[in-house]
């Protein structure tokens, strides 16, 4: 969820419209000065449809095309972001530091969260005889029976509870 809403948006855009300062919007609704010149200058490239627009896929082709496009045209971050109706500059610069770096594959798409620490699937086990088939067999019935056990203990706790009140 974003911090501003698309009302809010549309209201301090309006403000500017009318000729305000954007030092005057800013001290007005406590939003910081380049936070409205962002969302005026997507404002002025697309209308209120880029500026209310947010999160999309990017692809590396895509990417990479945005990066040399700002090289070759000499543009800000925030003129960038707003010809190619991206939502955050900043999203632009970390793009342009992975592709120096690491070139067009540090435009790929990374895998987000935390890694897993989950081992992966176990190694198939040689082949058992019968009889430690047979008490392998057993001992998953012993541990179901007394996993059933315990759940019919907590069932019938629960009907005595339902029965009190």
């Amino acid at each position: 969820m974003t911090k501003f809403n698309q009302e809010f948006r549309v209201k301090v855009i309006k403000e500017r419209i009318s000729g305000k300062s954007f030092a005057t919007i800013a001290k007005r609704f406590n939003v910081g000065e380049s936070t409205v010149k962002t969302w005026f200058s997507r404002y002025e490239a697309g209308g209120t449809d880029q500026l209310l627009r947010v999160n999309r896929y990017y692809t590396p082709e895509f990417k990479k095309e945005v990066i040399e496009y700002r090289w070759e045209h000499g543009l800000s971050l925030i003129q960038t972001a707003a010809q190619f109706q991206i939502p955050d500059h900043g999203i632009i610069y970390q793009w342009e530091r992975r592709y120096l770096k690491k070139g067009i594959s540090g435009l790929l798409p990374q895998k987000k969260g935390r890694p897993s620490i989950m081992p992966g699937k176990p190694k198939k086990e040689k082949d058992l005889t019968r009889l430690e088939q047979l008490e392998a067999e057993n001992a998953q019935l012993r541990m179901e029976n007394e996993f059933l056990k315990k759940l019919d203990a907590l069932v019938q706790q629960r009907k005595k509870q339902q029965r009190k009140k």
